[in-house]
């Protein structure tokens, strides 16, 4: 059995690093005289995508309360809740629970009036899990304008009834005045 040489293998020692150390540093070399990626995120962010599918935003005077999205929704984690006053919405509830939420996008399409959407916001970190059932309304009750149209409709209903019954009033006078003359007239033939 030959033994190596120790000097020789102290040598190549040498080399194997001195060599290893090169091949290391030309590829730091390499990436050093680049322009750095790194992205100091929350003071800087990448650009999203226009397809990203992040928290949900809600056109509130567009919706119809059709509970569409709600149904096409697979996992069941949007509620809706509103009560009608003839055309006017008021909002109870519209809320969405990230605890189940897959971010599928299938509650945007089926929409008659297109008022939900899938947003760019993807930071939704919490301490409190409850905190995940974001309600996306705007505003709670009906709005400024809605309700105005509303005291504007129950007006004109009223007015539209108080016509009708004037009207009828009216019939009611003229088929009272034209019953008196001839009960009158029957009178006179009897007497």
């Amino acid at each position: 059995m030959v033994k190596a040489n120790p000097v020789r293998r102290y040598i190549k020692n040498i080399w194997d690093s001195v060599y290893s150390t090169a091949v290391g540093m030309r590829i730091t070399g390499k990436y050093l005289m680049q322009k750095p990626i790194t992205v100091q995120y929350p003071d800087e962010r990448l650009p999203i995508p226009d397809r990203y599918r992040g928290i949900h935003y809600l056109e509130q005077e567009k919706c119809i309360n059709c509970l569409a999205c709600a149904r096409a929704c697979p996992i069941d984690c949007i509620e809706m809740d509103a009560i009608r006053h003839g055309k006017e919405l008021e909002w109870v509830l519209f809320t969405v629970d990230y605890q189940k939420c897959m971010f599928c996008e299938l509650c945007v399409y089926p929409c008659p009036k297109d008022c939900i959407h899938m947003g760019t916001d993807f930071a939704f970190t919490v301490f409190d899990r409850s905190e995940l059932v974001l309600d996306l309304l705007s505003y709670k009750g009906m709005s400024r304008e809605a309700r105005i149209r509303k005291k504007e409709a129950e007006e004109k209903k009223a007015a539209k009834e108080a016509a009708k019954a004037a009207k009828a009033a009216a019939a009611a006078e003229t088929a009272a005045a034209e019953a008196e003359p001839e009960s009158a007239d029957d009178e006179e033939q009897e007497g």
